[in-house]
């Protein structure tokens, strides 16, 4: 991990299908996959802040919603 750690990540997602193609931080450092265990238990740790919402659709034109502080954003294409 790069000095400091990170601050944000990048999420590419594949506008054809949806799907998420690549997340990684500024410094180019992947995400690391975890697993639904893993993840519930982050989830349900009180201490946990949910900072952001993703959602697809495949309505035309297919979006991706992004609800992050209160404030949604749509990708479309």
């Amino acid at each position: 991990m790069a000095k400091g750690g990170s601050k944000y990540m990048k999420i590419k997602i594949n506008t054809d299908t949806g799907e998420i193609v690549k997340i990684n931080d500024e410094h180019g450092n992947n995400a690391t996959e975890v697993s639904a265990q893993e993840a519930a238990q982050v989830k349900n740790d009180p201490n946990t802040k949910n900072i952001a919402t993703i959602f697809h659709t495949h309505s035309s034109p297919g979006c991706v919603y992004i609800i992050s502080g209160g404030w949604a954003y749509k990708i479309c294409w």
